[in-house]
């Protein structure tokens, strides 16, 4: 068994390059942030395609298209929803169990893999498990990899060296190569009978978060590095399979540039101007086209989004011609129905606009895809 070490880049290397830019954004503190209640709907959104991109790196069939109506109906029809509806929970845990002195040991781990499987059907029908949360006790192939993984009885060494390996206290310029070498390595020992690839993935998050790399105060899930091209992901997985040092930091460097260019994506959804004028307005503008909004409820919606810090309370639709107290209440109520506003308090009567429990989504979606934000899931069965 050779033993996981981070190798040493040479200093003029692009992989260094590289990590000294996503230095820069790890410390960055940047400006002209959102008010939180719009940069939350904005990273659920990120977040809900890179659950589906995990999934979908896996087989899973659901389009885009489907995976934004279940969203909108609150409805679950198959497995495959299933499956989803896990990575989200997956994701939850995450978040509420992680921080920068978290432990990510065999528990943490076994735990996160009970949530991935849950409830899934055994391969080959669905993406289960036999022994959820177990280390696998049978030998494995990796599909598109000639690799084969350690033999099972004695794979509880190379997991516990794995999970050492995680754990150490990393001077902050081998971090990221840290994490880039780990999930190359989870695939490798491909330590469960199922549910490695979807694991590796929210290992990533995980171990950023650990390593306190946020952007706005939020991580943000690093799977859109793997499903813009999958057969590139397969590919640059398998260079590494030969353990040396150059071909481990050719994945390292593939998984980096992939996090910097979305890192980077993210850090302008922190500009109040630029969330306004290019996605929010665009959003709304083609919601009304849609007929999904009338005319009214656009100049409501357009008046929020002009506010400096996108609040509005009834009384103030008077600045777009709405004299009535009843008509002013009508249209709220309306809107609050359609889930298109929502108090920032609860049971508050102080409004923000709301664009992901309705059908707003798919008109948000539109403009992210547009403005280069999205991986071409639209057209992709």
């Amino acid at each position: 068994m050779k033993k996981i070490t981070i190798p040493k880049p040479s200093f003029d290397s692009e992989i260094v390059k590289i990590i000294l830019q996503l230095e820069k954004l790890r410390h960055q503190k940047l400006q002209g942030k959102l008010p939180p209640h719009i940069f939350f709907q904005l990273k659920e959104i990120f977040q809900l395609l890179e659950t589906l991109g995990s999934a979908r790196i896996e087989g899973n069939r659901t389009t885009l298209a489907e995976y934004i109506d279940d969203l909108i109906s609150g409805e679950r029809k198959d497995e495959q929803r299933l499956e989803i509806e896990n990575l989200e929970k997956a994701i939850d845990f995450i978040e509420k169990n992680t921080d920068q002195n978290t432990k990510i040991n065999r528990a943490y781990i076994s735990e996160l893999h009970k949530i991935v499987t849950k409830g899934l059907s055994l391969p080959p029908a669905g993406e289960g498990s036999r022994t959820p949360g177990e280390l696998r006790k049978i030998n494995v192939e990796i599909k598109k990899s000639k690799h084969r993984p350690p033999e099972f009885v004695i794979l509880p060494e190379y997991f516990k060296e794995f999970v050492d390996f995680i754990n150490q206290d990393y001077e902050e310029q081998w971090q990221l190569l840290m994490i880039a070498i780990a999930h190359h390595r989870f695939a490798y020992i491909h330590p469960f009978d199922n549910g490695n690839g979807r694991m590796g993935r929210l290992l990533n998050y995980a171990l950023l978060i650990k390593m306190g790399f946020n952007v706005g105060g939020k991580i943000i899930n690093p799977s859109v590095v793997f499903y813009t091209d999958r057969d590139r992901y397969y590919k640059m997985l398998s260079i590494a399979d030969t353990l040396k040092d150059v071909d481990v930091l050719a994945w390292s460097e593939y998984f980096l540039v992939g996090l910097l260019n979305e890192m980077q994506k993210i850090a302008s959804l922190l500009d109040v101007d630029y969330v306004k004028n290019n996605i929010l307005k665009h959003t709304i503008k083609s919601a009304l086209a849609d007929k999904h909004i009338t005319e009214k409820e656009f100049k409501v919606l357009n008046l929020v989004i002009n506010r400096e810090n996108m609040q509005i309370k009834a009384e103030e639709l008077s600045e777009i011609g709405i004299k009535s107290s009843v008509t002013k209440s009508r249209i709220i109520a309306k809107l609050k129905e359609k889930k298109m506003v929502m108090p920032i308090k609860k049971k508050g009567r102080i409004y923000t606009i709301s664009f992901v429990g309705n059908v707003l989504l798919r008109n948000v979606i539109r403009t992210l895809d547009k403005q280069g934000f999205i991986a071409d899931f639209l057209n992709k069965n």
